[in-house]
């Protein structure tokens, strides 16, 4: 099972769960996805130790986990 999450001060905030095979939770977990990354968040895919930048709009199902974020300034 995937997990979507947003990264937040307090900790990660869970906003969907998705089977690959179950077709409504992949779109529910997509619909979700897209419109986090509509308000400017960045995403990564993670294994729980690995970060994976991603780019585009289509939700990696065979991912354990997809982690959204603001973009982090520095400097």
């Amino acid at each position: 099972m995937g997990q979507l999450l947003r990264r937040t001060p307090e900790g990660d905030q869970l906003l969907a769960e998705w089977t690959p095979s179950d077709r409504e939770s992949v779109q529910a977990a997509q619909s979700e996805y897209r419109s986090w990354l509509a308000q400017e968040h960045e995403a990564v895919r993670s294994d729980g130790v690995h970060y994976e930048p991603l780019s585009g709009d289509e939700l990696p199902v065979d991912a354990e986990q997809v982690i959204l974020s603001t973009a982090m300034g520095g400097g």
